[in-house]
């Protein structure tokens, strides 16, 4: 018998290494990760974002995500009902002691339509290709066991019929978006909200060392974000929810953030930058707390967040979880209110 399973604890703590995609925190920071149908949907033309994960250091070796985004929408002067939005994604996560590895880049687009006054409907797809990899060395096995201690001239018994290996990779998704007021103004009377629906590796393509055709799971992913601008004050508030669902898989994340206008931007001179400050944080149902805070200043912004782990696995980690940090750059700033208009509602996405 395989004892692969040990691969599974080594390089992905509490998790199933091929029914488990790499997951944020701060997740409506990486929109391409979360929906295909949110490409090039916010409140400008260009958005580009980092994002980097490090968590279970107390346990393993780090396991460790790097992504990087950039969209746009095009279209959105010639067209009065709608546009076009395209994206590129790229990202690294890199587990525990076997060093798996999975690098994939997709490209996205997607057809944002305004269904009604305020409303968008925008449907997306994405494409791309994978590689995973992994190294056995190092790792110790039950068979290498002697009775007494671990002897590692003993043979593992393992035969792996390949270290790496790509495949082609495809998703779906639909998002309904809804905006009105003004986030950037004195009254700040903003309501917008957005609800999604994806579908990750549609296609199922196969994952495997051992020369089995084990197949991934597809993912289901189910989020909304509400913000409301509390009318006449500085304050807005920001709940928002993602559930994901592979194979036996599932995770639950919820929580709220608090934004505080520091600075409004100068009507004129354009001196004057807009900042703004985040407050909040989320919880992962049955595993952990994560505490964010965010700033966000002109055409730039950044994320931080800890997630402070609250799970059985608390006896080995110590409610140390892992550092994440995003960052994003948009063009034009949305504060300066010359962002290309459409003659349509055009939500910013959060």
């Amino acid at each position: 018998m395989k004892k692969f399973l040990i691969i599974i604890i080594l390089s992905g703590v509490g998790s199933f290494v091929f029914s488990q995609d790499i997951h944020f925190s701060q997740f409506n920071n990486s929109p391409l990760t979360l929906n295909p149908a949110s490409t090039g949907v916010f409140n400008a033309d260009i958005r580009v974002i980092m994002n980097y994960k490090s968590q279970w250091k107390q346990v393993s070796d780090p396991f460790k995500t790097y992504a990087f985004s950039c969209d746009a929408g095009l279209l959105k002067k010639k067209w009065q009902n709608g546009y076009i939005g395209v994206g590129v994604s790229v990202f690294n996560d890199h587990a525990g002691l076997s060093n798996l590895s999975t690098t994939e880049a997709n490209l996205s687009l997607s057809s944002v339509l305004a269904v009604a006054s305020n409303h968008n409907l925008s449907v997306g797809i994405q494409a791309g290709m994978a590689q995973r990899s992994v190294s056995i060395d190092g790792l110790q096995w039950t068979n290498q066991y002697n009775g007494m201690n671990y002897d590692s001239g003993l043979s593992s018994g393992e035969q792996f019929s390949q270290n790496n290996f790509s495949f082609q990779d495809y998703s779906t998704g639909i998002l309904w978006s809804f905006g009105k007021g003004e986030m950037y103004s004195t009254a700040n009377d903003a309501v917008k909200a957005n609800l999604g629906i994806a579908m990750f590796h549609v296609n199922r393509p196969e994952q495997s060392f051992l020369g089995t055709k084990d197949r991934l799971y597809s993912k289901y992913v189910i989020h909304g974000m509400f913000y409301k601008g509390i009318k006449n004050t500085r304050a807005s508030i920001i709940p928002s929810a993602a559930v994901y669902l592979q194979g036996k898989s599932k995770e639950i994340l919820a929580g709220m953030l608090v934004k505080y206008k520091l600075k409004e931007a100068s009507k004129y001179t354009g001196f004057i930058k807009a900042s703004d400050v985040y407050f909040g944080g989320y919880y992962r149902y049955g595993d952990a707390i994560a505490i964010c805070t965010q700033l966000e200043v002109n055409r730039y912004f950044i994320g931080l967040s800890y997630d402070v782990n609250m799970s059985g696995l608390t006896t080995v980690s110590k409610g140390l979880g892992g550092l994440e940090i995003s960052l994003r750059f948009i063009n034009p700033n949305p504060a300066a209110g010359n962002t290309a208009k459409s003659g349509h509602s055009n939500t910013k996405y959060l």
